[in-house]
């Protein structure tokens, strides 16, 4: 679904990203891990054409994707939940799930209005209040699933657990893991070790801008030298 080959990116003319590569199969869960300022966002951004692509390639679906815009990654069926979650305080619920109902398809897509508002009950209830009114677990609901009314092949999410409580912690896990079930393809960058390996199917630890290691969930779990040498763990 995704492969990410020699990138080198960043911003301006400094390079964070330098011969980065790693590979996310369909219907998997990937997990880029790193510390602080290791890169993983910038990763993201580049993926997403918010940044841009120095040298390398990405390749989406078997296609070249390298420099394309965001508005097209977008509407080639790739959904992006960035860590600031970035929902319109202004508006309420129902109205920010609007604006991303309208570019879905209006017969055959497989989320709909009702089907996210079903899968996030809490937003249901949420419909008329603003997204200042919100708490950070309910924008990130709101913020995962208006990525999910764009029916993406291929979500990415940053940083979801971000300040969150453990019990929304787990509730946006338990989610993620029904997403996975269902065949869609995950592209996590996550702090949190345990929510991540939890989830993920294959690993890629990124130091000093490039994959130091990468691998299962099981070898990472079980790798306490690489934890503690690139993660901190």
């Amino acid at each position: 679904m995704l492969d990410v080959s020699n990138l080198h990116t960043g911003y301006g003319e400094t390079r964070i990203i330098r011969d980065l590569s790693f590979k996310a199969e369909a219907g998997k869960v990937f997990a880029l891990l790193g510390r602080n300022g290791a890169g993983k966002t910038t990763t993201l951004k580049a993926i997403m054409g918010l940044l841009p692509v120095f040298e390398g390639k990405i390749r989406i679906d078997n296609r070249e994707s390298s420099g394309l815009p965001p508005y097209k990654m977008a509407a080639g069926g790739i959904a992006y939940v960035p860590e600031t979650r970035d929902i319109f305080p202004s508006l309420t619920v129902r109205e920010n799930l609007e604006l991303a109902a309208r570019l879905t398809p209006n017969s055959g897509a497989a989320w709909t209005m009702e089907r996210v508002l079903e899968f996030f009950p809490r937003l249901h209830e949420r419909l008329s209040n603003g997204g200042n009114q919100l708490s950070g677990g309910e924008q990130q609901m709101l913020a995962i699933a208006r990525a999910l009314l764009m029916n993406p092949k291929l979500l990415i999410l940053d940083e979801p657990t971000e300040g969150l409580a453990p019990i929304i912690v787990r509730q946006i896990h338990d989610k993620l893991q029904e997403l996975k079930q269902e065949g869609l393809t995950l592209l996590l960058v996550e702090q949190n070790f345990g929510f991540a390996t939890s989830l993920a199917d294959q690993v890629a630890i990124i130091g000093k801008g490039q994959v130091v290691w990468s691998g299962s969930s099981e070898e990472i779990r079980a790798d306490k030298e690489t934890q503690h040498t690139w993660l901190g763990v």
